[in-house]
């Protein structure tokens, strides 16, 4: 994470834009559930921040939020907010002046290595020959991947994600994790991305097929989610203003992979980032560079192997 702040603050450098902006990040959970937030507090000290703890008072008069009184609640001073379209779009414009070239709508129907080791990646626009090539097939990882021999059990679900709209300009607008639910949290961040709405998520989904997403039932978890919203943020409107969606690839311990064919040294792959991924992408990229040069990566990526889930001998 560290490293990955860095390098965006870097390509914000670069691009000329605003891709980052801070905004603290309040964490919350059940008084039993401490160990979480202090994990959470350990890991702002390490980043050279000042964790800030506040009772459940504070969190009422201050962002408007209410959580039972036994609970804990601390600020992550050293967060902040990517501005997602910006970023991808400042990273094609920063590939292309570089040389790079972007092929767009063009979806991959398979991916076969040749008997003089050239990788052959095919489409229904053609064909691409490549010495090396990085797979980062998203939703669509499990099943390209199975066509190379490499069985990863990925799950793709369809995340529901809900603007609300502020009734009560009061309170100061916050980037949030709620862990007071163990079976599942949700997450938030402020008014930045439309003028008087807040962003308001529950991190999980149905279960769906990348390509069929929007057959994707979500009903239950919009009901939840309004509960929600009514009982922990009385400033919000009920009903939410904007429903959008997006894929979160998940693996079985949600923890992403990044490794090698364990046959064709030149097929590298990254998959099942498990809805924390942007955030670390530049971090990504550089390793996954420093594969195809083979090079010694900066970080060690052996838990982030495929072969961590394999049931068969090696």
């Amino acid at each position: 994470m560290r490293d990955a702040l860095t390098q965006w603050q870097r390509l914000q450098e670069q691009a000329g834009d605003t891709l980052f902006r801070p905004a603290p990040m309040l964490a919350m959970s059940r008084g039993d559930q401490r160990p979480i937030l202090e994990k959470c507090a350990q890991s702002v000290e390490e980043a050279g921040y000042t964790p800030v703890w506040l009772p459940p008072a504070t969190v009422l008069s201050k962002f408007g939020i209410t959580i039972p009184n036994d609970s804990l609640a601390v600020v992550d001073t050293s967060a902040g907010v990517l501005m997602a379209d910006k970023c991808v779009a400042a990273i094609q414009r920063l590939f292309r002046e570089a040389g790079g070239r972007m092929v767009d709508n063009w979806p991959v129907e398979g991916v076969e290595v040749g008997p003089d080791g050239s990788v052959k990646i095919t489409g229904r626009r053609g064909t691409v020959r490549a010495g090396t090539v990085v797979l980062c097939p998203g939703p669509w990882a499990g099943p390209l991947l199975a066509k190379l021999g490499v069985h990863i059990p990925l799950r793709v679900e369809k995340i529901s994600v809900f603007y609300w709209r502020i009734d009560d300009p009061t309170y100061t607008t916050t980037s949030f994790i709620d862990y007071h639910d163990p079976k599942g949290h949700f997450y938030g961040l402020p008014e930045l991305e439309y003028p008087g709405l807040v962003k308001v998520v529950y991190h999980g989904g149905p279960e769906v097929k990348p390509e069929e997403r929007d057959e994707g039932d979500n009903r239950d978890i919009k009901e939840a989610t309004k509960t929600y919203v009514k009982e922990r943020f009385p400033f919000l409107h009920p009903h939410p203003a904007i429903e959008e969606t997006c894929m979160y690839t998940w693996t079985p311990d949600k923890q992403f992979v990044v490794d090698r064919h364990p046959v064709y040294k030149n097929v590298i792959f990254a998959c099942g980032f498990s809805g924390s991924g942007f955030k670390i992408a530049p971090t990504i990229g550089q390793e996954l560079c420093r594969l195809v040069l083979e090079e010694p990566t900066v970080f060690d990526l052996s838990a982030f192997s495929a072969s961590r889930f394999s049931t068969g001998s090696k």
